[in-house]
């Protein structure tokens, strides 16, 4: 069973894997469907990738746009970020408001995102990776993002290390969500 705590942000969780470490090495469970189904989380994963990236790197906002939105389970397996999920969801509590989640390889630790909302993250530790498991087929036509400095979060890096798509990214002002 997962340690899954609710947010403040509807629809997002954060996760503590199960699992311990022996004189071999560690052995986490990363998956376990009841205990998301549980939560009233979605477990029809499609693809699943992994990133790893350098101490500064700011990742995101990243979303795919209808009818391609998805479920997001984000998992940190080695390293430390800083996770940042932000609401697009118009008639959501929380609407472009964001929520952040201090994510350790050691434990791991993780987070589920629900469709209608962005997600990023800063790498904190010389090198982290992440595994993602998403519920929908990657669809290019339908990548989107909102610029990582537009919400008014405090990412805490003077200088971040941006991919060139993320550097244009609309800011959340201008962007019309259809979530």
């Amino acid at each position: 069973m997962f340690d899954s705590q609710p947010s403040d942000m509807p629809g997002v969780f954060s996760l503590r894997a199960p699992g311990g470490q022996d004189p071999r090495g560690s052995f986490h469970k990363l998956m376990h469907a009841p205990s998301l189904t549980g939560s009233g989380l979605r477990t029809d994963f499609s693809e699943i990738y992994s990133s790893t990236s350098r101490r500064d790197v700011i990742r995101g906002m990243h979303f795919q746009m209808p009818p391609h939105q998805h479920a997001k389970l984000v998992w940190c397996l080695t390293g430390t970020v800083t996770d940042v999920v932000l609401d697009l969801r118009r008639d959501s509590p929380s609407y472009k408001r964001a929520v952040a989640f201090e994510l350790d390889g050691g434990t791991p630790t993780g987070v589920y995102i629900p469709e209608g909302c962005a997600h990023g993250f800063a790498v904190r530790s010389d090198e982290a990776t992440l595994l993602y498991l998403v519920t929908s087929v990657h669809a290019p036509e339908a990548d989107a993002g909102i610029a990582y400095d537009s919400f008014g979060f405090d990412w805490q890096i003077a200088d971040p290390i941006l991919s060139q798509r993320d550097r244009t990214h609309p800011r959340l002002d201008d962007f019309e969500t259809p979530f």
